[in-house]
């Protein structure tokens, strides 16, 4: 178990599974997936069984992205309201992202079930609630869009929680698991043959724009027919892929924060979200209770640890708390329209992307394996046009496109001016990162526990904003594009590639500071 204050998920400090080897040769296959969580396994798996070769290329170990800190419920009640998705979408665009969401459910238990995964699947109820009576009218009203839409739902006041609501829809039949046992169940189905592949420790440096694409780690290239980004947010040069820059620009970069809470008294059954600003989210695994929360656009400048301070304030206000054993956050991509980017990218009729899940990874991530793979293997999906990532909806993007891209320019423009927490050293703490201003020029600055200074450029290497440090999870974050980085500067979530740029301080400064 780990201790209290690190950041772990359960799911990465109790499940094991297999290892796989790097990428060390250049080999060929029909399809190359970058990336091993939810939506590249599901679309490997798939691809798989239809007999297409298949190697997935992961920049660590399998789940050790997102899937493997998410907190994995499985839903068809979309972080959008359904209500929402009518008056954006249509009635019909909307029924799909219901029925896609329903597929997901359905093949996660059918993968379950033929593979033999053991990763603690089970059907609960969903409950979206309000304790605040001036919501109750926003719970009626999705309730009612649900109906429209033939979703199986009741509004109700009876909600398994030790507090009262006000108001609720059930959502009858929703699922959760282990998000990275379920990985390593798809992973073994995938290789048992041999004649697929999954390759860890592999860092994509390049993908080619060319049919067949090159996909280029520094060990090996994996060459194949038609490629899938499934890194969560495409990673790319711009030089190489230059279109998949204009996706970032739909796509906006949160943090959530998560805790792992043992209580006194029983756990609710069930999963549980509420109608706050950032909404609360909950769960049970075995004999934890799982809340999740706190939401903001990553990067920016804010106290990450208060986060978890506020989310452990409103676990103890609700829940009768024994321990904290686990807390972890994770990022998502909240998409302009309100549902993912999914399908062939603009200029490359071969290269396809899954992007902007928003709260639903595991769902929507098992939509974009289904769906790539179908579009791949040429085969109709009526789900397509709606997912489409060039599909334009300015009724509902073009006010979140503006305000996200404002503040995109805003820190590209006044971080350059104004952005410093200091101008020495050693107002640099021990475990601590800051922007330093020195002479006019801007250093991010690490001190380790032994003391060293390491010093880097502050400019993200995606589309050069300047890093914040995260001092919940010691990163340097972008607040442009979600770009997150080690300490020492090395790439830790995408789209970035390549690693913040040393930068010496000048000789008037000492390694110790």
């Amino acid at each position: 178990m780990s201790l209290p204050g690190t950041s772990v998920s359960v799911w990465l400090d109790t499940t094991t599974g297999n290892s796989f080897p790097q990428l060390a040769d250049d080999i060929y296959v029909d399809v190359a997936i970058v990336g091993g969580g939810i939506t590249g396994l599901t679309a490997a798996l798939l691809l798989k069984r239809a007999g297409l070769t298949v190697a997935v290329i992961e920049a660590s170990q399998i789940g050790s992205g997102v899937t493997g800190y998410t907190t994995a419920h499985i839903t068809e009640a979309a972080d959008e309201r359904y209500k929402d998705l009518i008056s954006s979408l249509g009635e019909e665009n909307a029924k799909l992202v219901a029925e896609s969401s329903r597929a997901a459910i359905e093949r996660i238990a059918q993968f379950v079930s033929e593979e033999q995964i053991d990763c603690d699947f089970e059907r609960v109820p969903g409950y979206l609630y309000t304790q605040k009576s001036p919501d109750v009218s926003e719970i009626e009203s999705e309730a009612e869009a649900a109906s429209k839409l033939g979703i199986p739902s009741a509004l109700t006041k009876d909600v398994p929680l030790p507090f009262g609501v006000e108001s609720a829809v059930l959502f009858p039949n929703q699922g959760q698991f282990n998000s990275l046992s379920y990985l390593q169940g798809l992973a073994k189905a995938i290789t048992k043959d041999g004649e697929s592949f999954i390759f860890e420790n592999s860092f994509v440096v390049d993908i080619t724009g060319d049919k067949p694409s090159r996909v280029s780690t520094e060990q090996g290239t994996v060459t194949a027919q038609n490629v899938i980004i499934a890194t969560h947010t495409p990673i790319h040069d711009l030089s190489s892929l230059p279109d998949l820059y204009v996706m970032t620009t739909k796509i906006a970069p949160y943090r959530s924060y998560v805790l792992g809470v043992r209580l006194n008294s029983a756990l609710p059954s069930g999963l549980f979200w509420d109608t706050d600003e950032p909404y609360h989210y909950t769960r049970s695994y075995k004999d934890l209770l799982i809340v999740g929360g706190e939401d903001h656009k990553t990067g920016e400048d804010v106290d990450t640890e208060d986060r978890f301070q506020h989310l452990e304030a409103y676990a103890r206000s609700h829940f009768d708390v024994a321990s904290i054993d686990y807390r972890w956050s994770a990022q998502l991509y909240e998409p302009v329209d309100g549902i993912p980017y999914i399908g062939k990218t603009a200029a490359h009729s071969h290269i396809y992307i899954a992007t902007g899940y928003s709260g639903n990874g595991m769902t929507f991530g098992t939509v974009g394996g289904m769906l790539v793979s179908d579009l791949i293997l040429e085969r109709e999906n009526p789900w397509s046009e709606v997912f489409d990532p060039n599909r334009v909806n300015l009724l509902a993007s073009a006010q979140k496109f503006v305000t996200e891209n404002l503040g995109v320019a805003k820190h590209f423009i006044a971080d350059r001016l104004f952005k410093s927490d200091g101008e020495e050293p050693s107002e640099v703490q021990v475990g601590e990162g800051k922007i330093l201003n020195i002479d006019g020029k801007k250093y991010a600055v690490y001190r380790d526990e032994t003391g060293y200074l390491c010093s880097l450029s502050p400019v993200c290497t995606h589309a050069g904003c300047i890093v914040n440090w995260n001092n919940a999870e010691n990163t340097w974050d972008c607040p442009c594009h979600g770009g997150r980085f080690s300490p020492t500067g090395e790439v830790l979530n995408g789209p970035p590639i390549n690693d913040l740029d040393q930068k010496q301080l000048p000789n008037s400064y000492t390694s110790k500071g």
